[in-house]
């Protein structure tokens, strides 16, 4: 049996920034690493028989190394039984092939290693090469030298019944994509494992070949997955709310209109005020037009209006629904007729209330 496992949280796992300053090589693992590789150590010794013999091959760096050492602990304690597996027993070997790949010594800065990361998205992760260091692809060839060294131990005598790689996560999926012979397309849509997770190759007795008990996660599949979790949207169209809050609107109090000024209030403060005809006047032949007025009493009413209009030459004025600046030319014109006697059209008429 052969047992992969990517080494515990490091430092660089929970702070990046970290490689700008520590060569990678040296990075350690964070106290919930040490937990994790304790945990690891716990769950191999209930994966094997008490008669197993082991071989781990680690890679050489302080994370994997410290990850090792982890699983050795608890692997072979005594706590809370006695181990079948004594420490001389099992055989340890630093393996540089099985090294994370080379990101080219220290790392620079926040915003180029996103540029990079970016660039290395889009150009593809098996066959960009890191400046300075390494491609996916780089790390493959020596993997497969590693490889064909692991195929010719299985036939020593005293090899191990179980192989234990303590490695890296990109390494891990190059070491399986060598074994078993992935297509570089599958290899850029399969997703890193987790922290001390463990991906197990068993031999089958009838054609001795190595069968693989995980199901790899992919980025495919993921998104599938999420597209499925997505909610349908709604057809009817959600009612916005103002100000962040659902009924806002609705306790928001209508402001209160001011009402309406008449040409008193208007012109009160005015420097030079108006002459105006009493309003009693103009409403009393404002009444008298609504009864039928005589003709008399219709140029009246327009001269008395007009006679308003002269002491302001910019009042607004209102016929129909529409307003517009009086004109005082076809006023003048209409009060020499009126005063003549002569039949007038009442075309203008104006609102004396907005004088």
């Amino acid at each position: 049996m052969i047992i992969l496992i990517r080494h515990a949280q490091s430092e660089g796992n929970k702070n990046r920034e970290i490689h700008q300053t520590v060569p990678d090589h040296r990075v350690k693992l964070t106290q919930d690493g040490w937990k994790q590789a304790e945990a690891a150590g716990l769950k191999l010794r209930s994966l094997l028989r008490p008669d197993d013999t082991l071989h781990f091959f680690t890679s050489p760096y302080r994370r994997t190394r410290e990850t090792t050492e982890g699983i050795l602990n608890a692997l072979t304690s005594s706590d809370p039984a006695p181990s079948p597996f004594p420490r001389h027993t099992i055989k340890v070997y630093e393996e540089p092939r099985l090294r994370e790949q080379d990101f080219g010594n220290f790392q620079p800065g926040s915003s180029e290693m996103a540029r990079m990361w970016s660039e290395r998205a889009e150009y593809g992760h098996f066959f960009y090469r890191i400046p300075n260091g390494e491609s996916a692809a780089d790390a493959y060839d020596r993997v497969s030298g590693f490889n064909d060294t692991l195929w010719r131990s299985f036939g020593d005598d005293d090899f191990a019944s179980v192989c234990v790689l303590v490695t890296h996560g990109l390494m891990t999926r190059v070491f399986l994509m060598k074994w078993y012979h992935f297509s570089v397309e599958y290899f850029e849509d399969l997703r890193n494992v987790d922290h001390c997770e463990f991906v197990v190759m068993k031999r089958s007795q009838e054609n001795q070949k190595y069968i693989l008990q995980n199901e790899l996660r992919t980025w495919s599949e993921l998104r599938r997955e999420r597209e499925e979790q997505k909610e349908p949207e709604s057809p009817i169209p959600v009612r916005k709310r103002w100000a962040g809050s659902q009924d806002s609107h609705e306790k928001e109090p209508r402001r209160r209109q001011g009402r309406r000024q008449n040409t008193v209030e208007m012109f009160a403060d005015d420097a030079a005020p108006v002459e105006l005809v009493e309003k009693t006047d103009v409403n009393r032949d404002i009444e008298k037009q609504s009864r039928g007025a005589t003709a008399a009493s219709t140029h009246r009413l327009i001269i008395t209006q007009i006679l308003l209009v002269r002491k302001r030459p910019n009042a607004a004025c209102r016929q129909g629904q529409y307003s517009r600046l009086v004109d005082l030319t076809l006023l003048e014109k209409h009060l020499k007729k009126a005063e003549m006697g002569e039949a007038l059209v009442p075309v203008l008429q104006v609102d004396v209330d907005l004088i």
